[in-house]
């Protein structure tokens, strides 16, 4: 199973999910013809997607997501919430009636298969009509051996508690939301509003929040993390994994904070390639 990031950050945000029989982008907040391109990269096309997941409404998750349903003929799949706000958030009623035929709508913690793949939804906490997170699981079948190799994606989560935990542990790989330094943010050009809204509990995870929840869910299983949805203004590469990697050691030690890959999904460009 392969993961790499497509775009992460207020731009828009797409992520790709690969498995021998499977192609799956979650969310597509960047322009269908720059989504191609990106595809094109790693030896893809939009032709090859079998499945859109959507994680919410909001517009730099669902920016390439009409073209990609009446051009490309790609199922979306999403929660009630997620499909139903899709015209009211676009302003185009396209997703209410012909668009109807390409959704799928989806329950948190009720799982479903896009081919090899077993995809697990998980409720998340942000304000949107009904975010979820995503939980991949291959199963791999070989000679005298049965291997289950999970990865998570979970971006836009304002706090997280014990129910993020638990579906965020015992993976191989993760695509984990750090989107402020606090300090930054606070000292920062944001008005009042927009501030109070990114650090409430309906908002986006900080650097230290983001480092606290992997304290919560290492595992020696857990090989790589990649840092996302980093905002441009309130964030940097550096903060984001001196941060995270500073509570990992805190709790673990060093060499536990050294042990695992720490990547950062850049805004404009492809990520690191994680192969699982």
């Amino acid at each position: 199973m392969k993961l790499i990031s497509l775009a992460s950050g207020s731009k828009g945000n797409a992520t790709l999910i690969v498995t021998e029989k499977s192609r799956i982008l979650v969310d597509c907040g960047i322009s269908a013809k720059r989504a191609d391109e990106s595809l094109k990269a790693v030896g893809l096309s939009l032709k090859d997607i079998d499945a859109l997941l959507l994680t919410h409404e909001h517009s730099d998750h669902i920016r390439g997501v009409k073209r990609l349903m009446s051009v490309y003929d790609i199922p979306v799949y999403g929660t009630e919430g997620t499909l139903l706000n899709l015209s009211r958030v676009s302003g185009d009623e396209y997703f209410n009636y012909a668009g109807r035929e390409h959704m799928e709508a989806i329950r948190a913690d009720r799982p479903f298969r896009i081919g090899d793949l077993e995809i697990l939804p998980f409720h998340t906490y942000h304000d949107a009509a009904e975010p979820c997170g995503y939980r991949f699981e291959l199963t791999q079948n070989e000679p005298d051996l049965r291997t289950h190799v999970q990865l998570a994606v979970m971006t836009d989560c304002g706090h997280y508690d014990d129910y993020i935990a638990d579906h965020l542990k015992y993976l191989d790989s993760l695509l984990l939301e750090s989107n402020h330094d606090r300090t930054m943010l606070a000292n920062g050009p944001y008005p009042v509003y927009l501030k109070r809204r990114i650090m409430s509990s309906d908002g986006h995870l900080s650097n230290h929040a983001a480092g606290q929840l992997l304290t919560e869910i290492l595992s020696p299983k857990l090989n790589t993390v990649m840092l996302g949805h980093l905002s441009h203004e309130n964030n940097t590469h550096q903060k984001a994994l001196e941060t995270v990697r500073k509570e990992i050691a805190s709790v673990y030690g060093e060499a536990a904070a050294d042990r695992i890959g720490l990547f950062v999904a850049p805004q404009d460009g492809l990520s690191y390639m994680v192969e699982l």
